[in-house]
């Protein structure tokens, strides 16, 4: 199972230490009657919602006996509704006061995020004091998706399900199975079994365990043991799943869920089609039309969240989706952008500015071809030399990411340069853009082209192109092709409200926006390339470790994808792909390099931990017995 939601409780779970708030204002709630209500009383049944706790409160003798012979009547029901209303009045003088994170939620709060885990509550607090405790978690990074009250599932709170069952409506999660329910009480254990979900409870700081902070760091460690010891044995008699002793302590949990699902699935380690989150996958399990509204309206945010990954002022830039792998974008984007007389100068260090030579000569285009060599950089000088030769060279293209062998080339200087010189520029960025920091405005590209399936970690169906609107407006006409007219296809969405041509990959489009969101939740492009660099130099230096040489210089090295050379002259590279690929990980099976190479990408829904898992399939593959011949 791979984990999509954690639910949690709130105080004693969540915020609020030793769930100090419910305590206080229940005791001055009934001590404003004159009734006296022992702590250990109100902390059997901490967690359901307050007024059935109240009432299983006046269930004692002591309590019901004392409110009458104060003259307040028999009517328990009236006499429920005195103490809820008065509990509310006290709890508002201590919501606030307890509302501190318990310590290690921001680093579960970071894994969850980074991990695209989806973050809901539900709570015996009403959605009143929701409103007053939400706004104080917020302001220290706490912030879930949806909070959940009795109030949305018709007065039904714990310890059924109702609660759990309307978060995971909201999130979209259709199997309980891949949700965990934590709380602190036995109603929070008990709410998670009644919706199927997992069950987790958290001992320090939980109403369990009933201490407040300073009480529980002031234990003995014999006493802290036993006490913890207590607690877990009530989490577990009640049908907890699991039990932690703190909230960082779920991380390995859920580590340990998602490896379970990760044995039976592949990981893909190849920079696109690539390993996607679960969620995005399960976008696309619902059917949309492309003449719809709603659809419409999600192509346009697709459109307008690409200038912010890019950096691309939208006064300036506009986004063009395409139909179809990313080169038919690199495709549409050349036989439109350069005109019947125009003249491109490709930089090749690589296949994939090979192929754009082969796209030119394919559509009738000029060109001319710098080679670098699959081993360099692309670089300013070589440039410059061919165009002092060459006075009729109108565009410039080249690769940013060339995954032929893993280099990453500069576009500082080159593009500033050659477009202050009034040469229309195109990059492709294929394999780098969502993984790589790019700032358009500064640079100043004509074009950018990337695709779905790469780095934003979507899946394959349409490509883009991040286009300067001056430019691209004088275009009209020059295409060479109905299906690949950039032109056309970007009026048809400025036009009609983000409305494609021709029919469009919705379940793709769909998917992709989810991704985008998931990027964003990441922290954006640079917190993606650190989790990316992080992969290339854990494996670069495991591999090494193991053997296999880098292809390409340290200093050249993109985090996208790595190349490494056969360790011997019997290497056999087939026999290596099906053994990883027995293991569960997917690289390529063949090679594009010139050189005796093969690759392994370091991008999509993967962590320090696969790479780790990947590096010792390795180990057992290199220390296997040479066969006999």
């Amino acid at each position: 199972m791979t984990i999509q939601a954690v639910v949690f409780d709130w105080a004693g779970t969540t915020i609020d230490y030793g769930s100090r708030a419910p305590i206080i204002a229940f005791q001055r709630a009934f001590a404003h009657f004159g009734i006296t209500v022992p702590e250990p009383v109100i902390r059997a049944d901490v967690g359901l919602d307050k007024e059935q706790h109240i009432a299983k409160i006046f269930g004692e003798p002591m309590a019901w006996t004392v409110w009458q012979a104060a003259g307040y009547g028999h009517d328990r029901d009236a006499a429920v509704q005195a103490v809820y209303a008065q509990f509310k009045l006290e709890i508002q003088r201590v919501l606030t006061e307890t509302a501190t994170l318990k310590p290690g939620l921001t680093t579960l709060l970071d894994y969850l995020n980074l991990h695209h885990v989806a973050i809901a509550s539900t709570s015996g607090y009403t959605a009143d004091m929701i409103a007053q405790v939400a706004p104080v978690a917020a302001e220290q990074g706490y912030q879930p998706e949806i909070n959940v009250t009795s109030e949305l599932t018709g007065g039904v709170g714990r310890p059924q399900g109702d609660m759990l069952n309307y978060a995971m409506q909201v999130l979209h999660v259709t199997n309980p199975q891949n949700v965990i329910k934590v709380g602190d009480t036995v109603n929070d254990i008990l709410e998670g079994a009644n919706a199927g979900a997992i069950s987790v409870g958290v001992l320090e700081g939980s109403n369990v365990v009933g201490l407040a902070e300073p009480e529980y760091v002031n234990l003995t460690p014999a006493d802290r043991q036993q006490v913890l010891a207590d607690a877990r044995r009530v989490f577990m008699d009640a049908g907890a799943d699991a039990v932690v002793d703190t909230l960082p302590d779920l991380i390995p949990l859920i580590e340990r869920f998602n490896v379970a699902e990760q044995q039976t699935a592949p990981l893909l380690l190849t920079p696109g089609p690539l390993t996607t989150s679960r969620m995005v996958k399960e976008t696309m399990l619902v059917d949309h039309g492309t003449w719809d509204d709603e659809y419409k309206a999600v192509t346009e945010d697709v459109r307008r969240d690409l200038l912010r990954v890019g950096q691309a002022n939208p006064q300036d830039y506009t986004t063009v989706l395409m139909q179809g792998s990313g080169s038919f974008a690199v495709e549409a984007t050349l036989q439109t952008a350069i005109p019947s007389d125009g003249t491109v100068l490709i930089a090749i260090n690589g296949a994939y500015g090979q192929r754009m030579a082969t796209m030119a000569d394919r559509i009738g285009i000029r060109h001319l071809d710098v080679d670098f060599g699959e081993l360099n950089q692309v670089t300013l000088q070589p440039v410059l030399t061919v165009l002092a030769e060459h006075p009729e060279v109108t565009h410039f293209a080249m690769v940013h990411s060339e995954t032929t062998t893993g280099i990453l080339n500069p576009l500082v200087p080159i593009i500033p340069e050659l477009t202050a010189r009034g040469i229309v520029t195109i990059v492709d960025a294929m394999s780098s853009f969502g993984g790589v920091p790019l700032e358009i405005d500064a640079v100043g590209m004509d074009y950018l082209i990337s695709s779905a399936n790469k780095c934003i970690q979507g899946v394959p169906g349409f490509a883009f192109v991040i286009a300067k609107r001056a430019v691209l407006a004088q275009t009209a006409g020059r295409a060479r092709s109905l299906s690949l007219d950039l032109y056309d296809q970007w009026r048809c969405f400025e036009n009609n409200a983000g409305k494609w041509r021709f029919t469009s990959p919705t379940h793709t489009v769909y998917a992709f926006h989810q991704a985008l969101h998931e990027l964003f939740v990441e922290g954006g492009v640079r917190a993606r390339t650190n989790r990316y660099a992080r992969n290339e130099v854990r494996l670069r230096k495991g591999m090494a470790s193991l053997g296999f040489e880098p292809l390409i210089a340290e200093v050249a090295q993109s985090p996208i994808i790595t190349s490494f050379k056969y360790p011997h002259a019997d290497f056999d590279l087939t026999a290596f792909y099906h053994a990883l690929k027995d293991e569960g990980f997917i690289i390529y099976p063949g090679k594009v390099s010139a050189a005796a190479s093969f690759r392994i990408g370091n991008i999509g829904e993967v962590y320090d931990g696969d790479v780790d898992r990947l590096l010792d399939v390795v180990s057992r593959y290199v220390e296997q017995p040479a066969p006999v011949r």
